[in-house]
């Protein structure tokens, strides 16, 4: 009777184990999933000056490791304003977003690499500037005082990524105005010319990439456009929300399928539409972490 009474007690223990375990399971999300609750607040009376840096690179393109190596010391000297989107030309990872850039800002001189854009407002009369005037150019427009500014709530389910997208004003503006999302991510490699990265600086002496290969095998390229997310200049603004205080919300959906989404990023920003390639201008940019809320700042 003992014998018996001790294995009914055993039998309780391991069953009501198994329906806490079982729980337990329950509750946990499956597959990918984000549950993000942080919602965006009203709208500020002041917004920061952001700088989006739009870099055109290859990984065939033997000079662009002089790119990454300036992109990295302008990221670090900025790491709050300045906000970088590498779009890729003739590798693995080139999307058609750069042949319309190209179209769009070159003024029929198809640019050198690297190059960039700085918010795509012009520096001596050229919009895409090379590598020497990006840093000045951050820095100039960095002190501006902003108009506008974006904040973002992201969540993902299921390889599905879900963006609530803000654009607001503190005071009016006057023109056509769009928002712009890119899909960034970090940390990309793969494998062959596709990939690898043409290095002319392997046997330069004191730069970051000498004696790093050529080409560099393993290459991790970062802030890579991957998609856009909205139309590729942008979706249309309503001119009755561009007063103090206005705001405007855009929702967009996208499948992430493919890409590491710890290593995504969204980028946002809000563009002045030109007539020509020197009339565009970025307003303000914002970057978030995919699954995560970035409000105003």
């Amino acid at each position: 009777m003992k014998n018996l009474l001790f294995v009914l007690w055993a039998c309780s223990i391991v069953l009501s184990s198994c329906s806490k375990s079982g729980s337990t399971e329950t509750a946990t999300p499956v597959g990918n999933q984000n549950s993000n609750t942080t919602n965006v607040s009203a709208v500020p009376s002041t917004f920061t000056q952001k700088v989006l840096l739009e870099i055109l690179t290859g990984a065939g393109q033997p000079q662009c490791t002089d790119g990454t190596s300036k992109m990295n010391d302008l990221v670090n000297a900025n790491p709050t304003t300045a906000i970088t989107a590498c779009i890729h030309y003739s590798d693995a990872m080139e999307i058609p977003l750069y042949t319309l850039l190209e179209s769009t800002f070159s003024n029929g001189m198809p640019p050198s690499f690297p190059t960039a854009m700085v918010n795509r407002i012009p520096s001596t009369g050229i919009t895409i500037l090379n590598r020497t005037q990006w840093l000045s150019n951050v820095n100039v427009n960095k002190q501006k005082t902003a108009k506008c500014g974006v904040a973002m709530k992201t969540n993902v389910n299921a390889g599905v990524a879900t963006i609530e997208a803000h654009a607001g004003f503190n005071q009016n503006l006057t023109g056509n105005y769009n928002i712009t999302l890119y899909l960034v991510e970090n940390d990309v490699t793969g494998n062959g010319n596709q990939y690898d990265q043409r290095n002319s600086y392997n046997v330069t002496s004191g730069h970051a990439y000498y004696q790093a290969g050529d080409p560099i095998v393993g290459f991790q390229h970062n802030y890579t456009v991957r998609k856009v997310i909205s139309a590729n200049l942008g979706d249309a603004l309503s001119a009755t929300n561009m007063h103090s205080g206005g705001e405007e919300v855009k929702n967009y959906s996208i499948s992430i399928s493919g890409f590491k989404e710890d290593d995504l990023y969204v980028i946002a920003f809000i563009n002045k539409v030109g007539t020509s390639a020197t009339t565009h201008e970025i307003m303000n940019v914002q970057r978030v972490k995919l699954g995560a809320t970035k409000d105003w700042d």
